[in-house]
């Protein structure tokens, strides 16, 4: 009984999905619908269907919000309705530190650094307030401190983040310029949840339990841009959880445009940076893993 209904809530899901154009919207119903079944399930598949049907659409809200220089100007809803959902228990910590940190940690961490680099003096008094904006924000206040404020306050990574940060403000300070190039984190477009996640899965196994997915002659090939090896395990990662064979073509066509390609069930995939491409009919197109699992 309770695997059809777990089928019939993911129906439900995907049928909000299609429906409800507005982002917050949809995690408000998403919310209001698992919710009422909250105390029935346990935790880990209330976390499944949340990570299946909700999660990538965060992803892609988040990815969205741009990181404003002016504490004025910035945006806070979006990020506000993540605390909110995680806050009520229908997201796993991984889940929800992944999209933090993939989507929005990078973006800032990238932001303050390209404010410590302005041409003209840069505004020192500005940059402090920035980031003790944030960290109050991520962190939250003694006297008022949330369930999602307490697992960013203890997660390694993120606290990395600040401390980066920190070191940043100093090197400035200092005006030690080749610390402060040493600093530079990496470019927003290289990061997203789906990296972030697979670092935390992968720092959560032996190293001995790793599967090795792609051959090691694809590794050696890959090596030349990390940002690609990296993605390809998170593909592989992917495919693995919905049990889709994914693997290195070999013979004819196994590259495009000096790229290698990969088959994803009876997909042939590539990888341009963090931007997956499949071949429908005779033309690559991008495409989202959702969107690529559905169709094997």
């Amino acid at each position: 009984m309770f695997a059809d209904i777990r089928r019939s809530l993911k129906k439900t899901l995907s049928f909000i999905s299609k429906h409800e154009p507005d982002d917050v919207a949809f995690f408000r119903s998403c919310n209001v619908t698992l919710r009422a079944w909250q105390k029935l399930f346990e935790e880990s598949n209330i976390y499944s269907l949340t990570s299946e049907s909700v999660t990538p659409r965060f992803a892609r809200c988040l990815a969205r919000v741009p990181v404003e220089f002016s504490h004025e100007k910035q945006s806070w809803f979006q990020i506000n309705t993540l605390f909110d959902y995680f806050d009520t228990g229908l997201m796993s910590a991984d889940d929800f530190l992944s999209l933090f940190e993939g989507e929005i940690l990078a973006s800032w961490a990238y932001t303050l650094h390209c404010a410590t680099l302005e041409e003209n003096k840069p505004n020192l008094t500005g940059i402090a307030k920035f980031y003790s904006v944030w960290k109050e924000r991520v962190f939250g206040q003694l006297s008022k401190c949330t369930k999602s404020h307490l697992a960013l306050r203890g997660d390694l990574m993120v606290c990395r983040h600040f401390f980066g940060g920190l070191e940043m403000i100093r090197a400035l300070v200092e005006s030690d310029k080749a610390r402060l190039d040493r600093l530079m984190p990496p470019n927003p477009n290289d990061c997203n949840y789906r990296i972030a996640l697979m670092h935390r899965s992968k720092a959560k196994k032996p190293v001995e339990a790793q599967p090795n997915v792609v051959s090691s002659h694809s590794q050696r090939k890959a090596q030349g841009n990390g940002n690609v090896a990296s993605f390809a395990e998170v593909v592989a990662d992917f495919a693995r959880h919905h049990d889709i064979s994914f693997y290195p073509k070999v013979g004819s066509n196994a590259t495009k445009d000096g790229k290698k390609v990969f088959m994803f069930g009876n997909h042939p995939v590539y990888f341009d940076k963090n931007v997956l491409f499949t071949l429908r009919g005779e033309a690559w197109q991008p495409i989202s893993l959702e969107h690529l699992a559905q169709a094997c």
